[in-house]
């Protein structure tokens, strides 16, 4: 019998006396450490009502009718990325921030997710259906099929940015399932992420653990990110997403997948905690032992959720701060006064480890209490809560958030001698006007929908089912902890109905038949885990859980934790095989059984086998579908599980498409390119060749496609699809990258010859400083003409200015030779990969060019790893469309890549990151650094190698040294020339950097000859004086 519950009720009727237990362990509980350092009670406490600051915080920040400074908060793109007609949600990251019309996943989802837990239909508020719009975070475009944190990224960069954002669409998916879209969009995702579980090791024939211990993975390529802190907790949410999958789908495959992520998490032996992955995973594990009587260690994991890690020293803080208990906050956990928490990881694990308490009740009250804790702190990171001497935006905050449903990104220990102080990372780096972050408050729904306040202070009522995302669970479930020295009663309402209670901690139904309202006395410092069931329901207890019909109401009755006699997974290596074939199979048990127990192998009902552990089938020589069984009977237990096996004649090969093979490395706009489709695996079957390409005309022959490319410049991207008669079918895509070429070069908006000093050439004054850097011989030997940096004091700065902040197009190069490299070495940067741009060389010796746009940021690495004192020349390229890499004037990587590059208060830098971060320096040799604001064509990318400041034109200079300019440089307008008589001069003319020539109008006054520059002359220009003798130069920089 199935029952349904359709009260939403907190609240419940019934009276309960247990003795007080005072400093006696509750029976039944296990501590977490972490958490028995936090007071029982905190104090002061004062307890907002979250569900109401939710509700106003969805209302203040989705409103577009806000008006004032930094208002209002949210907007729309005129047209979606992936989903053109959607306009999606555009939501400020911070107040104020300086990229306005922002779109974060890690924003905006939440947002929407936590409205609707505390009853907010998103669907249809004011007419418009915000869930909808949040599928263009899918990354479908680009092809890498999953949700990200922009509406153009890749993955790869961070586990957490790329991991999120799926769980957090799941848990929206859970609440709207029948919004378009989302039920393909929800497959895919597991299927990407199975896959990368897979290629990272994990496989069910033998059963192997993934190794997954990246910073991050790169899904279109299939390989990890190996650089900076790695984040090996994402284990545990990958494993969360396939076990929702597998709940939903009921598909095996994500069964073993969240299983193999699982094992390599729970092998761990050191803490993995880096930001908000591992609470989910930790939910997981408790939920699959409980549902699949496996065996995780929980009590380890769970600590690690609250224990300080070693990664970034990420953990539970506890304490007092300025005299306020702050204790339950997630942050940089130091313990040694100057610990760092912030708001949106404490309203994440709360969502993650409430649940958990339905799977494992052992940890009810710790959880609870932990809980307790949070809410009660969480409130100190929004302004009304602190004093206005005590935070960064007090002033903003009264004025526009009268009702503080704005919070601070984070709460410092103690900030500049201010003990308790309201802060954040974003005034800091140069990211918005504020440290009030929407990133953080945007969760607040999550623990809002959690917590509510009963009639005794202190004590809460939690919703176990509320984040749960499985469904609705068909009985209402709530854990209440009480804090206090003494025992107190509670008064509750269970609104319509009348329920009998379960308690799941003491394992018995406490109250039968209740309605209306009652009380309940819990025991100091103890727990309660109540579960309503209709009144009348009769339970059962089998396999170690209560049911009440086929629904649990207590997943380990009698406090059964141990491992059940499970068969793990039963698989074969390849499900299709031809006749007289030997397939083992293998078989993996959730715990080792006896010697004595009885195993049979069936195939098609038939016995075959009864050898323990390992079997092997040698398939027939008949066509057809075979059913292999494994039963385990043990005391009396039989456990059976099955995999089929396809037997044909010839086995079907699913065509592989090894690589595309270009005649060209790029085209000009209507030039035909010809592309070989290679495909290998593919067996004896005929094959077929679909083609399609985005714009232009084509025709194929088989696996040869000639693309008569489209006029305009682009990076295309064509698909081929490959398939047999047994309608299996591999696809691939390949990026065809076309250019217009150029009849004028283009002139650097700055230019740095660096033969002697740090001054730009371009007329543009965008002067440098140099600061510990040597002169060093260029690229053709020339001593004093290059720049040489050696450790992290060595620097040229250029100060900012708002003009260096091009956003449309950006070409980047420079001459390179690199001594050494250890961590990533900055060879150029303007804000970095945080904000702007950045060149750099990773440690394994490629050119990395990084830029981050209103789109997201993504890296293009060079194809090869440079050699250590070679000088190299290199060209990156932002076009609009692309990133390019260009070495030695030849195109080599490029990829996709949109949006506007957003801007920086930070100076540009050589040979650093920063001026203020000088842990990746430069070791090598820096010359010809030129900035242009557009994008540099091919073919004048190939000659930049050869240009140099003492060529720049193509003419030469001698003859000119007898002569004087002044002022030299010189603002446009006139200037004089001295060293010449006037009567020898025939005609005047100034030569472009790009050789141009202009014929200037001179004066005579007395000797001296005034010279006035035609218009619009700038940068390093060639002054050409035509006398009777002959043609003298003179070169002078001019400026705008």
């Amino acid at each position: 019998m199935k029952y349904t519950v359709t009260t939403r009720s907190f609240f419940l009727l019934v009276a309960l006396v247990f003795g007080s237990r005072s400093g006696v362990a509750q029976p039944g509980q296990l501590s977490v450490p972490r958490v028995e350092q936090m007071p029982n009670l905190p104090a002061p406490y004062a307890m907002r009502d979250w569900k109401e600051v939710a509700r106003q915080y969805d209302a203040f920040v989705f409103s577009q009718t806000q008006t004032g400074t930094h208002l209002p908060l949210v907007g729309f793109a005129a047209a979606g990325i992936n989903y053109p007609t959607l306009q999606p949600i555009l939501l400020d990251t911070y107040v104020g921030t300086n990229s306005h019309a922002q779109a974060e996943a890690i924003n905006i989802i939440p947002a929407i997710v936590g409205a609707s837990l505390v009853g907010i239909d998103k669907a249809q508020q004011n007419g418009i259906h915000w869930v909808e719009k949040i599928k263009d975070f899918y990354n479908a475009k680009n092809r890498q099929d999953v949700y990200l944190n922009s509406y153009s990224a890749l993955s790869g960069n961070d586990w957490w940015y790329d991991v999120m954002p799926n769980v957090f669409f799941y848990q929206l998916y859970s609440l709207y399932p029948d919004t378009p879209g989302f039920a393909g969009q929800y497959i895919r995702i597991a299927d990407r992420w199975l896959e990368a579980v897979q290629a990272m090791g994990g496989k069910s024939a033998p059963w192997t653990v993934p190794y997954m211990h990246y910073r991050g993975w790169y899904l279109a390529e299939g390989r990890g990110n190996t650089d900076g802190v790695k984040e090996p907790e994402a284990a545990g949410a990958i494993a969360w997403l396939l076990y929702h999958a597998y709940r939903t789908t009921h598909d095996k495959r994500y069964l073993n997948g969240a299983r193999q992520a699982l094992d390599f998490l729970a092998a761990l032996n050191a803490n993995p905690s880096y930001e908000l992955q591992l609470p989910y995973g930790v939910q997981v594990a408790a939920a699959i032992n409980a549902n699949e009587r496996a065996g995780y260690d929980v009590g380890k994991m769970l600590n690690w959720c609250f224990d300080r890690g070693p990664l970034r020293g990420w953990g539970t803080i506890v304490g007092t701060w300025d005299g306020q208990d702050v204790s339950g906050l997630i942050g940089e956990a130091n313990d040694q006064g100057n610990d760092y928490a912030f708001l949106m990881n404490g309203y994440q694990q709360a969502a993650a480890l409430v649940p958990l308490t339905r799977y494992d009740k052992r940890y009810a009250r710790a959880i609870a209490k932990w809980i307790l804790n949070l809410a009660n702190a969480s409130r100190l990171l929004y302004p009304a809560y602190l004093p206005a001497d005590q935070q960064d935006d007090y002033a903003w905050s009264s004025a526009h958030d009268p009702q503080s449903v704005i919070a601070y990104e984070a709460l410092k220990e103690s900030w500049q001698g201010t003990a308790l102080y309201g802060t954040g990372d974003a005034k800091r780096n140069g990211w918005a006007q504020t440290n009030l972050g929407l990133y953080g408050s945007s969760h607040v729904g999550y623990l809002a929908s959690v917590v509510a306040t009963t009639d005794v202070e202190g004590i809460l009522a939690l919703d176990v089912n509320k984040t749960d995302f499985t469904g609705d669970p068909p009985f209402a479930s709530y854990l209440l902890y009480n804090p206090h020295d003494e025992a107190h009663v509670v008064t509750l309402g269970l609104g319509d109905g009348s329920y009998d209670v379960y308690d799941a901690i003491r394992e018995t139904v406490v109250a039968q038949g209740v309605s209306g309202n009652a009380t309940i006395s819990i025991a100091a410092d103890e727990a309660v885990l109540l579960t309503y069931l209709p009144a009348g329901t009769e339970t059962t207890a089998r396999d170690g859980m209560l049911y009440a019909g086929d629904v649990v109401v207590d997943y380990h009755y009698r406090y059964d934790y141990a491992p059940a006699l499970r068969i793990k997974s039963l698989a074969v290596a390849e499900a299709n095989v031809g006749f007289d074939q030997d397939v083992p199979v293998y078989a993996t048990l959730e715990s080792p059984v006896s010697p004595e127990a009885a195993w049979q192998w069936t195939v098609n009902d038939q016995p075959v086998s009864t050898s323990a552990g390992t079997f092997s089938w040698t398939s027939t020589g008949q066509e057809g579908i075979y059913t292999i069984v494994l039963s385990i009977t043990q005391e009396g237990v039989t456990v059976k599980d099955s995999v089929t096996v396809q037997v044909y004649e010839h086995v079907p090969t699913v065509p592989v498409i090894e690589t595309f093979v270009a005649d060209q490395r790029y085209y000009e706009t209507g030039q035909d390119a010809r592309i070989l489709c290679r495909v290998t695996q593919a067996g004896t079957e005929p094959l077929q060749y679909t083609w399609n390409v985005p714009e232009g005309t084509a025709h194929s022959n088989d696996s040869l496609l000639v693309w008569t490319l489209p006029a305009a410049d682009g990076l295309y991207t064509l698909t081929c699809t490959v398939s047999n008669r047994y309608d299996l079918a591999a696809s691939g895509t390949y990026a065809v990258l076309v250019k217009v070429i150029h009849d004028t070069p283009a002139t650097p908006f700055a230019y740095y010859p660096l033969d002697g000093d740090t001054q730009d050439y371009s007329g543009s004054a965008y002067h440098g400083e140099a600061t510990g850097t040597q002169p060093a011989a260029d690229a053709r030997g020339r001593v004093g003409s290059a720049y040489h940096f050696t450790t992290g004091d060595d620097i040229i700065t250029v100060p900012n200015r708002p003009s260096l902040n091009v956003q449309d197009h950006l070409t980047v190069s420079c001459w390179i030779r690199i001594d050494a490299v250890g961590q990533e070495s900055f060879i150029l940067s303007h804000g970095s990969w945080e904000e702007r741009w950045k060149l750099s060389i990773t440690p394994d010796r490629r050119i990395r060019w990084t830029v981050r746009t209103s789109t997201g940021t993504r890296d293009l690495d060079s194809s090869f790893p440079i050699l250590l004192n070679k000088f190299y020349h290199v060209t990156a390229l932002y076009t609009g469309y692309s990133l390019e890499l260009y070495t030695d004037g030849v195109p080599d990587t490029f990829l996709a890549h949109t949006g506007l590059i957003q801007t920086t208060g930070k100076a540009l830098t050589f040979g650093q990151k920063s001026t203020g971060e000088r842990e990746y320096y430069l070791q090598g040799t820096l010359d010809e650094v030129r900035l242009y604001n557009t994008a540099l064509d091919p073919v004048e990318i190939a000659t930049l190698p050869t240009r140099w400041n003492t060529t720049v034109t193509g003419l030469p200079e001698a003859s000119g040294d007898q002569l004087t300019v002044y002022p030299n440089p010189a603002w446009q307008g006139r200037v004089y020339l001295f060293g010449m008589q006037p009567a020898d001069v025939e005609s005047m003319q100034v030569y472009t950097v790009a050789g141009e020539a202009t014929d200037c109008r001179w004066v005579v006054d007395g000797n001296t000859i005034g010279i006035d520059l035609p218009v619009g002359s700038s940068g390093i220009v060639i002054l050409r004086v035509q006398t009777g003798r002959g043609a003298v130069y003179k070169r002078l920089v001019v400026y705008r």
